[in-house]
C-alpha cells in the first residue's frame, strides 16, 4: 500500500513539473508584445591595448654628489683626433667546415653488443665504434640520435639528416 501512495505522489509531482515547463515555453513563444522592438543591450567596448611596451620618457639626472664620499671626482681628458689610434680588433678564427661528415644512423653488433655509428666521410661510408679514428675523424661518443666527433682539434655533435 505504501508503494501505491508513493507512486501517486510522484506522478503528481512529475505532472506539475512538466506543466510548468510547457507553460513557460508557450508563454515565451506566444508573447503579445510584438509592438515593442527587441533591442540588445549595448556592449561595452574595451579600450584598445596592443600590450606594447610604452616608450621610456624618463631621464636620469646623475648630477648629485657621491652620498658616501668614497670616490673623488675624476678629471676628464679629451683626446684630440690627432692622437686617435686604431685599436687592434680580435681576429676571428676561421670556421671549421663539417660538411664532409654526415651521420646516417647506428646499428648494434649482435655479438659484442656495441653500437656502431654509420658515418659518411668524404663520400665514403664507414662504420665506427667509440674511440675509433678514420681519416683524422675520431668518434668520441655515440648517442643514437647524434654522434660527437673530433677532427683537427675541433669537436661537434652531428645529428642524423
Amino acid at each position: 500500500m505504501k508503494n501505491k501512495k508513493l507512486t501517486y505522489v510522484l506522478a503528481v509531482a512529475v505532472l506539475v513539473v512538466w506543466g510548468l515547463i510547457i507553460y513557460r515555453v508557450v508563454a515565451a513563444a506566444g508573447s503579445d508584445n510584438d509592438d515593442v522592438p527587441v533591442v540588445a543591450a549595448p556592449i561595452k567596448k574595451e579600450p584598445y591595448n596592443d600590450y606594447a611596451i610604452p616608450k621610456d620618457t624618463t631621464h636620469l639626472l646623475l648630477n648629485y654628489r657621491d652620498p658616501f664620499g668614497l670616490v673623488k671626482p675624476k678629471d676628464t681628458i679629451r683626446i684630440s683626433p690627432a692622437h686617435n689610434h686604431k685599436i687592434a680588433g680580435i681576429v676571428p678564427k676561421p670556421v671549421f667546415n663539417w660538411g664532409f661528415i654526415k651521420y646516417s644512423g647506428y646499428m648494434r653488433n649482435p655479438g659484442s653488443k656495441k653500437l656502431l655509428a654509420i658515418l659518411t666521410i668524404n663520400g665514403r661510408s664507414v662504420n665506427m665504434a667509440e674511440g675509433e679514428t678514420i681519416d683524422k675523424v675520431k668518434l668520441l661518443r655515440n648517442m643514437g640520435d647524434s654522434v660527437k666527433v673530433s677532427c683537427d682539434g675541433h669537436t661537434k655533435f652531428i645529428t642524423t639528416h
